[in-house]
């Protein structure tokens, strides 16, 4: 049989059996998708009627698959994708989602046993790529304006008489009191009530509130943070597999979305702030001056989606943050797209007690800052929900309708740089990356069975296995492929030999000092070995340095070759040896040809 010891074969079946099986999916491709959704309570139509609305249509569908989200139908083709995707939002209701993807064509039963192709970037799959810059100065802006109604506040309850509450800088509030002998007191409730700002008595009745910078970190970090939390509420309601965010810097978080396929609808619903306002429309006698630049005290100029200025109270009534529900759908008296949205307990009394006070009065609902509809208070409502109307059509409505549910972004976010990378042009990158590996595996075989006859073949079976290992660790950690990743995985079969040859020379080295072929084994083997490991351990540390410093491409190029040399160090000696050994058995040799 063979001299090695049989526990290092189980050793290297347990590595590569498991190698093999998660590998495997990645040679199955991928297939056009639809998925269908819908929001809670909303009643979709049986599978089988819609595979019956599909065939009666003549589009093919290759499989379907149902799970707790919804279903997914396979298409043979893009074209038939968006065939499908048409008939189903005419026909389904108007709040179901049908969203464009790209699902793995691995069949059922190897997802079933935890076998999944590995996550593709952006430059391999498509999609999308935001740099998104959370804007800190109008988060702060917006603090100093909460403070600036909170203080206003806290002094008529304190009955300390003041002149003005204003803002004074972009980190500042000066607060002239009627008195100079109410400083003091004022001083000390406001910095009892709102330790984290820094309350001044700068003589004269002027009191000088500053955001000290540890407050203003603070809040531009728990800002950043839920941002990163909102915008990923969003993604999932899209329905994107596998989207990467992550905070970049101080302000700025960077997402990406493979495999999207309607780019405008993601970035919209991304970088929406979707900040949900109510404020009372003022006087509409005074709205001519106002557009001239005399605005009243206490109202500010807005204006509508459609351009049409109102003038409302700068006091919002309510907000979005009592929202516990938002759905698209379609008003049945008018036809117009609407959204539906419910307030939670607090939300309802306030809302009740906002339109029993107002009847016969205009207000106003703003969507970031635009006025979106303005209806007259009929009655009061306090049954805790409320329509809004005056979208552009009903994707409009459901757009808006899944940023409300997602929640507000604390600030408003700016894109920083695009990047969107096409299906086609993806599959052109594949195709590359894959030739590349194909003939460096070539030339690599060819020249190592020549040179080194059957041990060369081993190497080649060895380089095999590494490649296949690379992706099945990136299978079971989820990890993304980019074309970097590629690179890297060309760059490691070269490595790869460079281990055996190391081995092979030793070989050959011992058989010219006249040892045994057995013993010239044996010792080429053992004495590789530590080459072998110190050469490996240098690019390791290069490849983890270039993990934990470098971003994108560069840290997908060092996670592979991280990978590889790990994997690597496997089969050029324990792998390689049982197989040389295996081959040999326990026959005397009397010729190594090597």
């Amino acid at each position: 049989m063979t001299r090695y010891p049989w526990w290092k074969y189980l050793i290297i079946l347990a590595i590569v059996i498991p190698a093999i099986f998660y590998a495997v999916p990645n040679f199955f491709g991928w297939h056009a998708a639809i998925d269908v959704r819908a929001p809670v309570g909303t009643l979709l139509p049986p599978v089988a009627t819609m595979r019956d609305w599909l065939s009666q249509a003549k589009i093919p569908v290759t499989r379907q698959q149902t799970d707790s989200h919804g279903t997914t139908f396979y298409f043979p083709n893009d074209d038939a994708q968006g065939l499908a995707e048409t008939l189903l939002q005419n026909r389904l209701p108007s709040n179901a989602q049908v969203i464009l993807s790209q699902k793995s064509a691995e069949p059922g039963w190897l997802a079933d046993f935890g076998g999944r192709p590995v996550n593709l970037g952006l430059d391999l799959r498509g999609g999308v790529y935001l740099l998104l810059r959370v804007d800190t100065q109008a988060l702060i802006h917006h603090h100093l304006e909460e403070y600036q109604r909170g203080i206003q506040t806290l002094l008529r309850h304190h009955d300390l008489q003041y002149l003005k509450v204003e803002l004074t800088g972009p980190d500042q509030l000066g607060v002239q009191m009627a008195q100079d002998d109410l400083v003091g007191k004022a001083v000390q409730v406001i910095g009892s009530q709102y330790p984290e700002l820094l309350a001044t008595d700068k003589g004269q009745g002027q009191i000088q509130i500053n955001m000290p910078e540890a407050t203003v970190k603070k809040q531009s970090d728990d800002a950043l943070q839920q941002a990163i939390v909102v915008i990923r509420n969003r993604i999932d309601e899209l329905g994107v597999a596998e989207p990467q965010i992550q905070r970049q810097g101080k302000e700025h978080i960077a997402v990406q979305l493979p495999g999207v396929q309607d780019t405008q609808r993601a970035k919209a619903i991304i970088g929406s702030t979707a900040q949900l306002e109510f404020k009372m429309v003022a006087n509409e006698n005074d709205l001519a001056a106002a557009l001239k630049g005399q605005v009243p005290a206490g109202d500010a100029l807005y204006y509508g989606t459609d351009g049409q200025p109102y003038l409302l109270g700068k006091e919002t009534v309510l907000t979005g943050r009592y929202l516990n529900g938002a759905t698209a759908g379609v008003d049945n008296n008018t036809g117009q797209s609407i959204v539906n949205i419910s307030f939670d307990s607090v939300g309802s009394r306030i809302f009740g007690d906002l339109t029993s006070k107002n009847v016969g009065k205009r207000m106003a609902i703003l969507l970031d800052n635009k006025v979106v509809t303005a209806p007259v208070i009929q009655e009061a409502i306090t049954g805790g929900r409320a329509q809004i109307n005056g979208f552009s059509g009903l994707k409009d409505a459901s757009n808006v309708a899944i940023e409300l549910r997602a929640g507000a972004l604390p600030a408003p976010v700016h894109v920083s740089e695009e990047r969107t990378v096409g299906p086609t042009l993806g599959q052109d990158s594949i195709h590359d990356g894959v030739m590349a590996v194909i003939f460096g595996m070539i030339f690599v075989v060819g020249f190592m069975t020549f040179y080194y006859r059957l041990f060369g073949l081993i190497a080649d079976l060895a380089i095999l296995v590494n490649i296949l290992a690379i992706l099945a660790v990136l299978s079971i950690i989820g990890g993304t492929l980019t074309l970097p990743g590629i690179a890297g995985i060309v760059l490691k079969i070269g490595l790869a030999v460079d281990a055996n040859v190391l081995v092979f020379e030793r070989i050959r080295e011992e058989l010219r000092h006249g040892m045994s072929p057995r013993a010239s084994i044996d010792t080429g083997f053992k004495r590789a070995f530590a080459t072998i490991v110190d050469s490996n351990i240098t690019v390791l540390i290069a490849a983890l340095t270039l993990f934990q410093f470098g971003t994108g491409a560069i840290k997908g190029f060092a996670l592979v070759l991280t990978i590889g040399v790990l994997v690597s160090m496997f089969t050029a000696t324990m792998m390689s040896r049982g197989i040389v050994e295996l081959a040999l058995g326990k026959r005397r040799i009397a010729k190594l040809w090597i």
